[in-house]
């Protein structure tokens, strides 16, 4: 991390930073989409949190919800440089309180991998989850 303090916002991240990010960890290898297409799932997102050190986007989360039931965080991401210093547990909890404000339930499908990440920050357990291929 460089000098500068790590800040939070809820604005949407520019494409150009948020493509970067993306392909830091390789998750655009698994998505394939160009960045006009990440940035229009950020725009469509109920709620977005993003951390900067400086000018640089860093990390990224977001909820997709009805706005009334249901709140989906998704697209957790932190650059492979940040991790480990609680950027990726501030992004939860900012994520996570916007939607318990809004009374909505908020879950995620999460790799069994990082199962154990998410449960240390309060989420647990409950159903089997499903994709279509």
């Amino acid at each position: 991390m460089s000098e500068h303090l790590i800040h939070y916002t809820e604005e949407i991240p520019n494409p150009d930073q948020l493509y970067l990010l993306y392909n830091h960890d390789g998750w655009n290898d698994f998505l394939k989409l160009p960045k006009e297409t990440l940035h229009k799932a950020m725009l469509q997102s109920w709620c977005v949190v993003s951390a900067y050190d400086g000018e640089q986007l860093i990390g990224t989360g977001r909820i997709i919800s009805d706005g009334v039931i249901n709140g989906y965080l998704c697209g957790l991401i932190v650059h492979p440089d940040y991790r480990n210093k609680g950027i990726g547990k501030e992004l939860v909890r900012r994520l996570v309180g916007k939607g318990k404000n809004a009374n909505l339930y908020v879950q995620l499908f999460s790799e069994e991998k990082n199962a154990s990440y998410y449960e240390k920050l309060g989420f647990e357990i409950f159903t089997v989850g499903m994709k279509q291929v």
